[in-house]
């Protein structure tokens, strides 16, 4: 059986991953900073923080995985424009810190690096993996740097690592932080109290390529079964929709009149009109779920809880 270690385990994307493994008979090994996460029963788990360059390779060096995929990172745009420097230290400085453990304990292991659409100088056409990248906002520069390191070690040496632009994703147990969950949360909590309610919303007018997390996943784990001719995949539906769109269905959801509100404290400082990906290289191991299926199912958990 071959084994595979997930960084950033505990995040909204990592328990997807790791049942996504399992189902297919891997070993799983899960690490991240905190501890307690309720991983399956059937997972190692190792409490590391990537910026612990001593730690990471001592897991490393234990583990000897046959793929490792980084999922530990500052994930959010919105969060980026706050901490910067963080944002740098993590995606970077940590990614940095596991592609030398590699190096050094376990060369042969391949590398899954997940990066994100935010890398690209936005244009109002599907991206391509060889359009211009040129990020307008931390993250995004994050993940440039974090892809440049990349191809270095790999022409160095010799490692094989993967990166993805990944495209927006969501699902249950996504921070509602983000667009969808917070639209699902704040909907669903007006139609449990049974009166009209309002909604605080930022820009309406972006158009995004937004997946289901089970799709995404699947992705990854075909990229790494795979032999890879490229370094960098685009990793999305190929669909784009409009984020008023997105919210008047989930509104749709609800029996109660629901009044929008623009908040301006969820505005970006430099928004992208236009986000969608060219999947023609992954396409083939794409599920292409109905997200409006995976939003009622987003819609529903809420209303429960």
């Amino acid at each position: 059986m071959k084994k595979v270690l997930i960084t950033g385990a505990g995040g909204f994307v990592g328990k997807y991953l790791i049942k996504e493994f399992c189902n297919h008979d891997y070993i799983v090994v899960a690490c991240d900073i905190n501890k307690g996460h309720a991983f399956n029963k059937n997972v190692q788990y190792y409490d590391m923080d990537i910026l612990n360059k001593q730690r990471v390779e001592e897991v490393i060096e234990e583990c000897k995985p046959d793929y490792l995929i980084n999922l530990a990172a500052i994930s959010s745009v919105g969060l980026s424009w706050s901490i910067p420097d963080k944002t740098i230290q993590v995606n970077v400085i940590g990614t940095l810190n596991i592609l030398d453990a590699i190096y050094k304990k376990c060369p042969n292991c391949k590398v899954l690096l997940i990066g994100s659409s935010e890398e690209y100088e936005m244009k109002e056409k599907p991206l391509k993996e060889d359009d211009l990248v040129n990020a307008n906002n931390p993250y995004g520069i994050s993940k440039i740097a974090q892809e440049n390191f990349a191809k270095l070690y790999s022409q160095k040496y010799g490692l094989n690592i993967i990166c993805t632009r990944s495209f927006n994703h969501t699902g249950i147990g996504q921070l509602d932080q983000f667009v969808i969950p917070s639209f699902c949360k704040q909907v669903a909590e007006i139609d449990k109290m049974g009166k009209p309610g309002k909604i605080f919303v930022g820009n309406l007018s972006a158009y995004r390529d937004i997946s289901d997390v089970r799709d995404i996943v699947k992705v990854y784990r075909a990229l790494l079964e795979n032999e890879t001719t490229e370094q960098i995949y685009n990793v999305g539906s190929g669909k784009a929709y409009k984020i008023e769109d997105l919210l008047n269905y989930i509104v749709s959801l609800s029996k109660q009149p629901i009044e929008i509100i623009i908040d301006k404290e969820k505005l970006r400082p430099v928004d992208t009109p236009y986000i969608c990906c060219d999947n023609s290289k992954t396409a083939k191991y794409f599920d292409n779920t109905d997200i409006k299926d995976t939003i009622k199912e987003m819609f529903e958990y809420y209303k429960a809880m």
